[in-house]
């Protein structure tokens, strides 16, 4: 098992970009570097392809992920990556499609859990009455990346 670890700079501060094998685990808003990177090809590649969502030429991400969740949470994770690029669902919705349909709570958390941001959209799940919600970077974050994607609110 590989580990692998790079940084990106990004307009919205530090991101952190962890590896293993051929797979990201995690892209995390950092507030400084803790560990020397060790870019692998997956990491390399994931750096690339956010540097191109942040420049507006990528709307969606084609990278292998192994993320660490329950098998509820990656219900959650992989709806959400169904998401496209300048749309947003809200919490019920998301429920709805996991076949949790009064479980807008328990996705909320999940969502929240979510251990790839940007690649798995989490800042596009608003609240049903079309208000932001939360996001767990910080809702300036939330409200930088709808608006880079063209939705505003």
């Amino acid at each position: 098992m590989k580990i692998s670890i790079g940084y990106l700079l990004s307009p919205l501060g530090l991101i952190k970009i962890v590896g293993q094998d051929d797979s990201v685990v995690s892209v995390e808003f950092v507030s400084h570097k803790d560990e020397d990177e060790v870019i692998s090809p997956v990491v390399k590649e994931a750096i690339l392809q956010l540097e191109e969502y942040f420049e507006g030429k990528r709307t969606t991400f084609e990278l292998k992920l192994q993320l660490q969740g329950t098998e509820f949470q990656k219900r959650v994770w992989n709806e959400l990556i169904k998401v496209p690029f300048g749309s947003v669902i809200s919490y019920r919705e998301l429920a709805k499609k996991v076949g949790k349909p009064q479980g807008a709570r328990a996705v909320g958390n999940a969502v929240g859990k979510n251990p790839a941001v940007i690649i798995v959209p989490c800042h596009r799940v608003v609240k049903s009455d079309g208000t932001l919600g939360g996001y767990s970077a910080g809702i300036h974050k939330k409200m930088w990346l709808l608006e880079h994607e063209k939705i505003t609110f």
